[in-house]
């Protein structure tokens, strides 16, 4: 490569012209040195070095011991080690990190580098150095430690569960590591997660429902809180999970995210509302979840403009059963009613129990009398089917009263009224049937 014109013509200023010299060291250095390794208590120091160290220039001489009776003594064995090492191998450097006792006692850290110079044998015979003074990039890097130092103390001391993501662009993101508590509590290792993708760590399916909320983070530049049920090496949980930005500029760089284990609380929640709205015999919804639901029903079918049928169902002979077999025998065949009532019906309708041998049931979309007597007429046939408890085989049969929406009542009393009224009337006139309430209008 041609050398620059521009290079041999500072060469030229620095040889001719001395002020060229004194701004290089002076201006782009924190001093600089010239040492005699032939008479090795004589070394120059330039002025800005001792001014560096809080120093008169004038109250110091241009020994070497002026120098090494205020540096630190381990970095003294350090700087000596290295220039023994460059003396006898030119392509080692002479270049290490020391630090000084400034005048008011504080620590200045020097970075201090030399060259040989050599005679023709190649024995060095001068030494050419110069300092810089970084301490300001010291304290930087000191509370910078410390800065890390604590944010490991509070990532990984913290109790929840906590992880961070590098947003790589619109839904794509990858993990960059989690804290001991999330190790711990999903059983997943930062070896584990560490540069992986959610869909790389949970499948494509899950993983992209985890990345749409990691994209609702960047997209609102705001904390977002969620739910979310997964599946990890420690166990299907609960985790209530936030997702904090971090920006760089206005830019979403990084989501910090923080999980709390909800799942004894979601269970016992789920079991507490299981009680307050299922029959603990039959698991079937009970009064208060019936009720629910038939309100709703009719709000929708007032706004649909569509009809339902509700069902008074009524056991038959129940009594005899627990007279002559017990109540365990009784509550066995209360279940397998439930069952059966529940299969002869589609998911979207409604069978509840009442109390007692009494059940009521929902059915959507009734959309005419024919369709409706046939499920009524299957309910009826399944519930007196033989049903063999133990040693003993016990029947029941039904009477089943039934109220249509909107043309047998427009709210919920009155047509449980209507079908209560079916069903009794069924009861006194022998039981074992099915009566519609506009058969009595009619």
């Amino acid at each position: 490569m041609t050398e620059n014109y521009l290079k041999r013509e500072l060469y030229d200023l620095v040889k001719n012209d001395a002020a060229i010299f004194e701004f290089i060291q002076s201006g782009s250095l924190d001093g600089i040195w010239y040492w005699d390794l032939e008479q090795p208590e004589n070394e120059w120091m330039s002025s800005k070095f001792w001014e560096t160290l809080g120093y008169n220039p004038e109250e110091k001489k241009h020994l070497s011991s002026e120098w090494q009776d205020i540096i630190h003594q381990e970095d003294l064995k350090l700087a000596t080690e290295n220039f023994y090492k460059h003396c006898h191998d030119p392509n080692h450097p002479y270049d290490q990190i020391v630090r000084y006792q400034h005048k008011d006692g504080s620590t200045v850290w020097i970075r201090c580098r030399g060259l040989a110079i050599r005679d023709e044998s190649g024995k060095a015979k001068r030494m050419l150095g110069a300092h810089t003074d970084i301490t300001d990039l010291k304290k930087v890097e000191s509370n910078l430690s410390r800065l890390t130092r604590e944010y490991e103390k509070v990532f990984n001391g913290t109790q929840d569960a906590m992880f961070l993501m590098k947003v790589l662009s619109p839904n794509r993101f990858r993990f960059v590591r989690n804290n001991l508590a999330h190790q711990n509590k999903t059983g997943l290792q930062l070896e584990d997660i560490r540069d992986k993708t959610p869909e790389d760590l949970l499948g494509e399916e899950v993983g992209r429902i985890v990345s749409e909320n990691y994209q609702t983070c960047v997209d609102k530049k705001t904390s977002v809180t969620y739910e979310e049920e997964l599946v990890l090496p420690a166990g299907k949980r609960i985790w209530q999970t936030t997702l904090t930005p971090i920006f760089e500029g206005k830019t979403v760089i990084n989501i910090v995210g923080s999980a709390t284990d909800i799942t004894e609380q979601k269970l016992l929640a789920r079991e507490l509302e299981k009680q307050a709205n299922y029959d603990k015999l039959t698991d079937l919804p009970n009064r208060k979840l019936f009720f629910e639901r038939l309100e709703r029903m009719i709000v929708e079918n007032e706004r649909d403009q569509k009809q339902f049928a509700l069902l008074f169902v009524d056991l038959d002979g129940f009594k005899n059963i627990n007279d002559q077999y017990g109540h365990r025998a009784g509550d066995d065949v209360l279940i397998t009613i439930g069952k059966r009532l529940t299969e002869s019906v589609r998911k979207s309708d409604t069978v509840a129990r009442m109390g007692g041998d009494e059940f009521t049931i929902i059915l959507r979309d009734t959309h005419d009398r024919d369709s409706l007597e046939k499920v009524v007429q299957k309910i009826h046939q399944r519930v007196k089917e033989d049903m063999h408890m133990d040693d003993c085989v016990c029947h029941v049969d039904s009477s089943i009263g039934i109220a249509v929406y909107p043309e047998d009542g427009l709210d919920s009393e009155t047509l449980l009224k209507n079908a209560d009224e079916m069903m009794y009337k069924i009861k006194h006139s022998g039981k074992g049937s099915y009566r519609f309430f506009s058969d009595v209008k009619s």
